[in-house]
């Protein structure tokens, strides 16, 4: 059976072999993620690419329940994301609504910060890895840049994160280095596969 895979917030590209979805018209599927519901079934999605997206999604934990609902269990979700201290390219930009850093996502890990403010949703993802992207002198300091990132403003512009959906509670889902290593590559791959719309 052929593989689901969604890029979301397709914009002004396209993954071949994707259903590419965006508010653009262009895109196979135009919708808007702050209210509308995927065309979807429950747990019918394998992958689901979203680079530099969420951010822009005033209602967050709507969209967010819709990938977790449209992905199967142990499904692959891959975001490209701005990170949060930085001045230049998120913070002052008036169309991000949301932050992010390396854990935001605990907050959906049933094995982390899940249910630390009492929440009632079902969202449950296990962060598998997440790759910085450091700027300036920071490329060059690997010692001490984990300090600065928590620190500092302006050490990393963006982020590259991919998750695992965990819908059976009782699969204990275990992040190996293959499984990071096998997910970078296929983060990398879709990255480079994305091609522009003609206009």
């Amino acid at each position: 059976m052929k593989e689901i895979k969604i890029n979301i917030g397709a914009s002004a590209t396209y993954i071949p072999g994707f259903v590419n979805i965006d508010i653009m018209p262009h895109a196979d599927i135009c919708l808007d993620l702050n209210k509308d519901v995927l065309p979807f079934e429950d747990s019918s999605v394998d992958v689901i690419f979203s680079y530099h997206t969420l951010e822009h999604i005033e209602n967050y934990l709507f969209a967010l329940s819709e990938l977790y609902r449209v992905l199967k269990h142990r499904g692959k979700l891959f975001l490209g994301l701005p990170y949060v201290s930085s001045t230049r390219y998120h913070l002052v930009n008036p169309y991000h609504c949301q932050n992010f850093n390396e854990y935001s996502f605990d907050f959906f890990d049933p094995e982390r910060l899940k249910g630390s403010a009492s929440e009632q949703n079902p969202i449950s993802f296990k962060k598998v890895f997440c790759d910085f992207h450091y700027m300036g002198i920071f490329k060059y300091l690997p010692v001490i840049r984990s300090w600065c990132r928590a620190h500092l403003l302006n050490v990393v512009r963006k982020m590259d994160m991919g998750l695992i959906t965990i819908k059976d509670p009782h699969d204990k889902v275990t992040i190996t280095a293959p499984m990071k290593k096998e997910m970078r590559q296929e983060f990398n791959r879709y990255l480079k596969a994305r091609k522009k719309y003609k206009t």
